[in-house]
């Protein structure tokens, strides 16, 4: 009857918005079997009916905007290299282009605030190459019709004669990648990630809704983690359902690799190894994202593995999610994220354990995990950015951090991460319907 159930719930996935589907608060969560949806009120497995927010007229404009932010001079922006496996492009050349092909190099020529050049320089596959990893994006496959001004193949592109064109002016760039292939070449590096940034940091309602279905994976799949995260599992059994939930729901990237710590694991703000067993008595952080259409979530949970709080995991909790409140409570446009840092400084410094909060707040969201790099103004309305305030005491092995993600709205924010509960109780309360309890 349950499997029934499933199957059903999964098939209105297409006929479902984020808006449309049910907190956990709506109805009663039925135990799944491993390897099951957990929780059929959150985003149940199939690809999301989304729009693609990086079209060929969306990046066009992008491009002819970014000349305009630039005002004079040539930008170099790089696809990556080719990695074994799916080819994850740098977020910039994504924007700009909305391609995942590697090796690709995108070259914008700008004079006076308008983009006078705009071309594409895409390497050919080999017969040999599309044998054993299938076809790729080609330069004879953009034709009349593609939104870049020229398509060439790649080994017509030379620093040599990049050199000649930008003269004494140097070259824009933004990634690692063109940075040094541009100062081995001999070529005056300048910097365009402010321009860029001021472009990025306001999200398109086409934008919003990537990281917000991004996020909906992101809570489905933890979900499916705390249904197998108990006592005697592995925290590599929460990663693959995580990880897993992430695919079976369209994503095709992680926005990062998945932390998901034990005990005192818990402590470490980047763990990454996910190899102890979960222990009975003590807690787990799962701080994890999925990506989607090139935009990422990024979202924590710190659960009881038994399903419940000692009195003192839930006194440090409530800390916590006492001081995610108060941070919320003034995220508004007008204010930094430095302001709202304080707030919680303050808070925790009041509670007596500023010293076990060992990092930043939260940070901007979008292509980037810590998007628009460097930004340090004032929030605006259509900004995206996560709240994580978090306690680390070392001695106790406990490690709590609550992390959501909001978008910044004319009135105040809304949380895009409300389906998943955070405030103990609740939290409490789902885990025992979640495991059937």
């Amino acid at each position: 009857m349950m499997t029934l159930l499933l199957i059903t719930i999964a098939s209105l996935a297409p006929f479902l918005t984020g808006h449309e589907r049910k907190t956990d608060s709506d109805e009663t969560i039925q135990p799944a079997s491993h390897g099951a949806v957990a929780d059929p009120a959150l985003l149940p497995p199939g690809a999301p009916s989304v729009p693609n927010p990086s079209t060929d007229e969306v990046c066009r404009a992008r491009r002819v905007a970014l000349a305009s932010e630039i005002g004079d001079g040539i930008l170099l922006v790089q696809a990556g290299e080719e990695a074994k496996g799916r080819f994850d492009p740098d977020p910039d050349f994504q924007y700009l282009t909305g391609l995942k092909r590697a090796d690709t190099k995108l070259l914008l020529v700008i004079r006076d605030g308008e983009l006078k050049r705009d071309a594409l320089y895409m390497p050919q596959q080999t017969p040999m190459q599309e044998l054993w990893e299938g076809p790729r994006l080609n330069p004879e496959d953009l034709d009349e019709d593609s939104s870049f001004g020229e398509v060439h193949e790649l080994e017509v592109f030379t620093y040599e004669t990049l050199a000649d064109l930008a003269g004494d002016d140097g070259v824009h760039a933004l990634d690692d990648l063109t940075i040094e292939e541009l100062v081995e070449n001999g070529i005056e590096v300048k910097k365009a990630r402010k321009a860029l940034n001021a472009l990025q940091a306001v999200k398109t309602p086409a934008e919003q809704a990537a990281v917000e279905t991004a996020v909906e994976i992101t809570l489905a799949a933890i979900a499916d983690a705390i249904l197998v995260a108990r006592p005697g599992a592995w925290e590599y059994t929460a990663e693959a359902a995580i990880e897993g939930g992430f695919r079976r729901r369209g994503a095709e990237f992680l926005a990062f690799p998945s932390i998901c710590g034990s005990g005192p694991n818990g402590c470490y703000l980047h763990y990454r190894a996910n190899n102890r067993q979960l222990k009975d008595g003590e807690l787990l952080l799962m701080d994890v994202g999925a990506k989607y259409h090139g935009y990422s979530a990024d979202v924590t949970r710190t659960i009881p593995i038994n399903g419940r709080f000692t009195p003192r995991q839930r006194e440090i909790y409530t800390l916590v999610w006492e001081a995610q409140q108060l941070a919320v409570a003034s995220l508004k446009p007008g204010v930094s994220m430095r302001e709202l840092h304080n707030l919680v400084v303050e808070y925790f410094e009041e509670k007596g354990h500023r010293q076990h909060f060992k990092h930043g707040l939260g940070h901007q969201l979008g292509v980037r995990v810590h998007d628009v790099p460097g930004f340090r103004g004032q929030l605006k309305a259509g900004m995206i950015v996560t709240i994580e305030p978090g306690l680390y005491i070392a001695e106790e092995e406990l490690g709590i951090r609550i992390e959501d993600d909001y978008l910044v709205t004319t009135e105040g924010s809304r949380k895009l991460s409300a389906a998943l509960p955070s405030a103990p109780d609740k939290l409490e309360a789902y885990i025992a319907r979640l495991r059937g309890h």
